[in-house]
C-alpha cells in the first residue's frame, strides 16, 4: 500500500514536470572569421536581474538556454574573454528560437547598454569557477546544499564530494585548508549564505613544485570563495533546540564561528546533542589520524601496524537506539610573513551509544544456528591535536612539518543472550583501551633548476595501545562445562599436547566462566624516501625514488580467569600468552618514465623491494628475507578537455603486523580464539582498472564508468576450526588466489531545472579459507540499479526522488543465500513564501531473502522553518521518525557465517530549534 501510494505521488510529480510551459533559445556563436567559439558564456535574464538560464558553447560553438518562461522578455548577454560582449533583448518569447551571434574584437569601446551580471560559470586553465548565487534559490543552509546544485557535482550522505565523477581530495576556504581539507566537516558546517564562488581545481597537487610531474589529471580540490561581507569579520551561527522523545528531554546546542582574513583564518565548531546526530564519526576519525601527508607516488608495498584506529568501534551510528554526542573543534592558520605560515587544529569528541540488536547467525561447516539478543553501550572519547608549519623562503624550496597527537579513551559493554542447540547462554563482554599516538612528518621540496627537482618525505609514528577484554559466559542449566569447546589447533591438528586442551584452555571449573585478557602493544614506524625528477622536455620526465619503511613492535598478552571465590587463575601455558619482538624492513628503489604523445599520457614504472621480517618469541628468533619486483603502468587517453579514458595496472605487496605473527593464543571475542603464524609472507596483489569520465558543459551531461579487477596471490586467509559456535583460527598464505571485481556506471543530465540520473553497480569476490580441515571457496555477487531525479526551481516545490534495487547472491560452499533490497526515496521542500519553508523526507525499504526473511520499513521526517527576510533569527519545528519505525535489518554473507540482523532505531523525536546568525 505504501509503495503504491508513493509511486502515484512520483508519477504525479513527473506529469507536472512534463506539463510545464517553457521554451528554448539556441544557436551558434562564432568570431569575426566564422570560427566557432568554444566556452563562450550565454546568459538570459529578466529585467529584474533574475537569472532565467545560461549556457556554455561546445566545440562547435553551439549553445542552448532551456526552461525559459513563455510570454516573457529576456536580455541575452554573450561574452568571451578578449572579445566584445554582445547584449540582445528578446521580447515576449512564444516559441523555441534560434539566435546566432558573431563576436568582434574588444576595442575598449563602452557598450551602449551597461549591464553588470556575474557569469554563472567561467573557465580559466585548470580552474572552473561557479557563481553560487546563479544556481541557488535561498533555501540552502550548508555548503553541501549549494554544491548539490552546481553542474557536475554530487554530495553523498557522508559528505563526500564528487566533481564530474571524481572524488574531491581537499576543501579549501579562501585558499586555506578547512580542517585538513575534510569534505564532510566542510559540507555540513560552512553556512550556505557565506559561499560566494566555488572554484574547482583540476590537476591538483597541494605542492606546486610537483604539479604535472606525476599523474595528477584526476586529482581535484575545491576552493570556496567567501562573499565580501564575510571577510575580515566574524560570522557564524548559534543553534539551540529543545524537544521530547522516548520519554526524555531532547536537546541540541550548536554554536559555530568563522573568521577569515588574508593572514588569519579561524574555524570553531561545536555540537552537543542527544538527537541521535553523531557529530564526529568513525570514518572521520580515520581520516584525521590515518591520512597520507606525502605528495608523491606510493612505494607499492604497505604494512598495517594497527595504530591510529584508537579502538573506536564502528556501530550503526546514525540509526542506533540512543546517541548522545559532545563535539568541539578548532582549526586555524596564521601567515606570519611571506615565507612562514602555521596551521593546526584541536578536536574533542565524546559519543555515548546504546544499541539493541537481534541476530540470527548460521555457521559454515557445522550448520549451528545461533540466535542472539545483544544490548550494548559504547563510550568513545577522543582528542586530536595537530600543529604544522610551512616555510618557503623562495619559489625553489619548501619545508613542511606536521606534528600530531591522538588520544582515546574507549569502552564498550555488551550484555547478550545466545540461544542454540537447545540451551541458552548469558554472555557479558567488557572492552576498553586508552591508546596514545604521536605522529610526525617532515617534507622538503627543492627545485635545483628548471629540469631538476628533488623531494624528501619522512614520517614517524610512535604508538602505545592497551586493549583489555573480559568475557563472562554463563551456560544456563549446564554446570562445569568449559565454554570454549573447539577441535585441535588448526595449525597442528595432530599434536597431542595441543594448547586448546579439548577446548578447556586449562580453565578451572566455574559457573560462570569469567575470562580476562590484557594486551600491550608498542609500535614505532618510520617511512622515508627521496625522489628526483629529471624533466627531459615539455612532454616527458623521469622519476627516480629510493626509500625505506621500518617497523618495530613489542607485543605482550596474557589470559587469566576470575574464579567464583574471586581468586585469579593465570593461564601459564607459554602458548596462552605472548611476549614478541617484531621487526619489519622494506628497502626499495623505483624508476618511472612519463611521456605524452598525441592524446596519450603514458607512465610505465618498476619498483624493486628487499623485505626483511624478524620475530623473537618463545626463546627463538625467526627471520624471513625475500625480494619482489613490482611493475606498474598507467595510460591516459584524453579525447577532449573533459573526456578521458584511464587505464591503470599496478602490482603491490601487503603485509600484516605483529598480532598476526604472534604464536600465542588470544581472544578475538567471546567465541573466537586466534593464534598467529610467523611464517607469513606478503600478499601480492595485481590490480587492473579502467575508467571513463565525460562531462559535457554544453548540455550538462555527466557520464562516468569504471571496472576494477584484483587478483591476490599468497593472500593472508583464515584456517578455522569450528565446533558449536566456538572458533579457533590461525592465518595462512592461501595457495589459492583471491579475486574481486567491481564495476560502476552513472549517467546524469540536466533537463532545464531537472537533473535526472541512472546508475548501476557490480561487486564480485571469491575468497578461499580452510574450515574444519576442508578448503572452502566463498563467492559473493552484488549488483544494483537506480534511477533518480532532482529539481532546482527558484520558487514553489522542489523534489529529489529515487528508486534503487540491490540483489545479493552469496555461495559460501555450504549454502546459497539470496537477498533483495528495494529503496524508494522522496525528499520534497516547499518555499511557501518569503518567510516559510517546509521540508519532508520519506524512505521506504523492502527487504527479502531466499530464507523467507522479509522486513519492510520506512522513515518519515518533516520540518517547518520560519525565517523573515533580512532577519537573523530562524525558527524550526521538526520531527524525526514520524512513523515510529522500531527496527532496521542488515544481512551479512560472510566467509565463516551468514547472518540476518535487526537493530533497534531511535524513536520519534519532536523538537523546536532556534538559530541566530552572527
Amino acid at each position: 500500500m505504501k509503495k503504491n501510494l508513493l509511486l502515484v505521488v512520483l508519477a504525479s510529480l513527473l506529469f507536472s514536470i512534463a506539463g510545464a510551459q517553457t521554451v528554448k533559445i539556441s544557436g551558434i556563436v562564432v568570431d569575426s572569421t566564422g570560427t566557432p567559439l568554444q566556452m563562450a558564456n550565454v546568459i538570459a535574464y529578466q529585467k529584474d536581474n533574475n537569472l532565467g538560464a545560461f549556457g556554455i558553447t561546445n566545440d562547435s560553438g553551439k549553445y542552448q538556454l532551456l526552461s525559459l518562461k513563455k510570454d516573457s522578455t529576456y536580455v541575452l548577454k554573450v561574452s568571451f574573454l578578449g572579445l566584445k560582449t554582445i547584449v540582445d533583448t528578446v521580447k515576449n518569447v512564444q516559441t523555441d528560437l534560434t539566435k546566432n551571434y558573431v563576436m568582434l574584437e574588444d576595442e575598449n569601446a563602452l557598450d551602449a547598454v551597461n549591464i553588470v551580471y556575474d557569469m554563472p560559470v567561467t573557465i580559466k586553465g585548470d580552474t572552473i569557477t561557479y557563481n553560487a548565487d546563479s544556481f541557488t534559490n535561498g533555501t540552502e543552509r550548508k555548503l553541501g546544499d549549494v554544491l548539490q546544485k552546481l553542474p557536475g557535482m554530487e554530495v553523498n550522505e557522508d559528505g563526500d564530494i564528487q566533481v564530474e565523477g571524481k572524488t574531491v581530495e581537499r576543501v579549501l576556504v579562501d585558499g586555506k585548508e578547512f580542517f585538513e581539507g575534510d569534505s564532510r566537516l566542510a559540507t555540513k558546517n560552512i553556512p550556505a549564505d557565506a559561499v560566494g564562488k566555488v572554484e574547482v581545481l583540476k590537476n591538483y597537487n597541494n605542492q606546486s613544485q610537483l604539479k604535472g610531474l606525476g599523474n595528477d589529471e584526476d586529482r581535484i580540490a575545491i576552493n570556496i570563495r567567501l562573499k565580501e561581507g564575510k571577510k575580515n569579520f566574524w560570522f557564524g551561527e548559534v543553534t539551540g533546540a529543545i524537544g521530547q522523545g522516548d520519554d526524555a528531554v531532547r536537546y541540541q546546542a550548536k554554536p559555530k564561528a568563522f573568521y577569515y582574513s588574508p593572514d588569519v583564518s579561524i574555524n570553531i565548531l561545536t555540537d552537543f546533542n542527544n538527537l541521535g546526530l553523531q557529530s564526529f564519526t568513525f570514518r572521520e576519525y580515520l581520516r584525521f589520524t590515518g591520512f597520507n601527508r606525502g605528495n608523491t607516488r606510493s612505494s607499492g608495498s604497505s604494512i598495517n601496524v594497527g595504530v591510529g584506529a584508537g579502538g573506536i568501534l564502528n556501530l550503526q551510528a546514525n540509526r542506533a537506539k540512543e546517541i548522545e554526542s559532545k563535539f568541539g573543534a578548532f582549526n586555524g592558520s596564521w601567515q606570519a610573513n611571506k615565507k612562514l605560515s602555521f596551521d593546526g587544529f584541536a578536536i574533542f569528541s565524546s559519543t555515548d551509544t546504546d544499541q539493541e540488536t537481534i541476530t540470527s547467525r548460521e555457521f559454515i561447516g557445522t550448520g549451528v544456528l545461533e540466535n542472539t539478543e545483544d544490548r550494548s553501550f559504547q563510550r568513545n572519547q577522543i582528542g586530536i591535536f595537530k600543529l604544522g608549519a610551512d616555510y618557503k623562503p623562495n619559489e625553489n624550496f619548501t619545508f613542511e612539518y606536521d606534528g600530531q597527537v591522538n588520544l582515546s579513551d574507549v569502552s564498550q559493554f555488551n550484555d547478550f543472550t545466545s540461544a542454540r542447540s537447545g540451551f541458552v547462554e548469558e554472555i557479558d563482554q567488557n572492552e576498553s583501551q586508552k591508546p596514545v599516538t604521536l605522529d610526525q612528518s617532515i617534507n622538503m621540496y627543492y627545485t635545483a633548476s628548471a629540469k631538476d627537482i628533488f623531494a624528501f618525505e619522512g614520517r614517524y609514528i610512535d604508538a602505545e595501545e592497551d586493549p583489555f577484554y573480559n568475557a563472562i559466559r554463563d551456560r544456563i542449566g549446564v554446570v562445569d562445562t568449559p565454554p570454549f569447546s573447539v577441535p585441535d589447533d588448526p595449525m597442528n591438528p595432530n599434536d597431542p599436547n595441543n594448547v586448546s586442551n579439548g577446548g578447556a584452555l586449562g580453565l578451572d571449573p566455574a559457573d560462570p566462566y569469567n575470562i580476562n585478557q590484557q594486551k600491550f602493544v608498542e609500535s614505532q614506524k618510520l617511512d622515508t624516501k627521496v625522489d628526483y625528477w629529471r624533466i627531459l622536455n615539455k612532454k616527458s620526465n623521469v622519476n627516480f625514488t629510493v626509500g625505506t619503511s621500518i617497523v618495530n613492535q613489542n607485543y605482550n598478552t596474557n589470559i587469566f580467569q576470575i574464579l567464583n571465590n574471586g581468586s585469579r587463575n593465570d593461564l601459564t601455558d607459554p602458548l596462552l600468552g605472548n611476549d614478541v619482538d617484531y621487526k619489519f624492513r622494506d628497502l626499495y628503489a623505483a624508476v618511472h618514465y612519463k611521456f605524452i604523445t598525441g592524446k596519450f599520457t603514458i607512465t610505465p614504472g618498476v619498483t624493486a623491494h628487499s623485505f626483511h621480517i624478524e620475530d623473537t618469541q618463545l626463546g627463538n628468533t625467526n627471520e624471513l628475507d625475500f625480494q619482489e619486483i613490482l611493475p606498474d603502468f598507467n595510460v591516459r587517453f584524453a579525447l577532449r578537455s573533459s573526456e578521458n579514458i584511464n587505464f591503470d595496472y599496478r602490482r603491490t605487496v601487503s603485509f600484516t603486523d605483529v598480532e598476526n605473527y604472534a604464536l600465542g593464543t588470544v581472544f578475538n571475542n567471546y567465541n573466537s580464539l586466534f593464534a598467529g603464524n610467523n611464517q607469513l609472507t606478503g600478499a601480492t596483489n595485481d590490480r587492473y582498472s579502467l575508467n571513463y569520465f565525460n562531462f559535457n558543459m554544453f548540455n550538462y551531461t555527466n557520464i562516468n564508468a569504471g571496472i576494477t579487477y584484483t587478483r591476490a596471490t599468497d593472500a593472508i586467509q583464515s584456517n578455522v576450526n569450528i565446533e558449536d559456535i566456538n572458533q579457533q583460527s590461525a592465518l595462512i598464505n592461501s595457495p589459492f588466489a583471491n579475486e574481486s571485481a567491481t564495476g560502476f556506471g552513472r549517467y546524469s543530465r540536466e533537463f532545464g531545472k531537472i537533473r535526472a540520473s541512472v546508475n548501476a553497480g557490480l561487486n564480485w569476490s571469491t575468497f578461499n579459507n580452510v574450515i574444519n580441515g576442508e578448503a572452502r571457496e566463498s563467492q559473493n555477487i552484488t549488483h544494483n540499479y537506480g534511477i533518480s531525479a532532482r529539481s532546482n526551481y527558484q520558487d514553489g516545490v522542489n523534489f529529489d526522488i529515487g528508486y534503487e534495487v540491490r540483489f545479493n547472491n552469496s555461495d559460501n560452499g555450504a549454502q546459497v543465500n539470496n537477498a533483495t533490497t528495494q529503496t524508494i526515496s522522496l525528499d520534497a521542500d516547499w518555499q511557501i513564501n518569503k518567510a516559510w519553508f517546509f521540508d519532508v523526507d520519506y524512505d521506504l525499504n523492502l527487504f527479502s531473502t531466499s530464507q523467507n526473511v522479509e522486513n519492510n520499513y520506512d522513515f518519515l521526517e518533516a520540518a517547518l522553518f520560519y525565517n523573515k527576510p533580512d532577519s537573523k533569527w530562524e525558527y524550526k519545528v521538526a520531527a524525526t521518525n514520524l512513523l515510529n519505525t522500531e527496527a532496521l535489518n542488515n544481512n551479512s554473507f560472510g566467509q565463516i557465517a551468514t547472518s540476518t540482523q535487526f537493530y533497534t532505531v531511535q524513536p520519534r523525536y519532536v523538537y523546536l530549534q532556534v538559530r541566530y546568525d552572527l
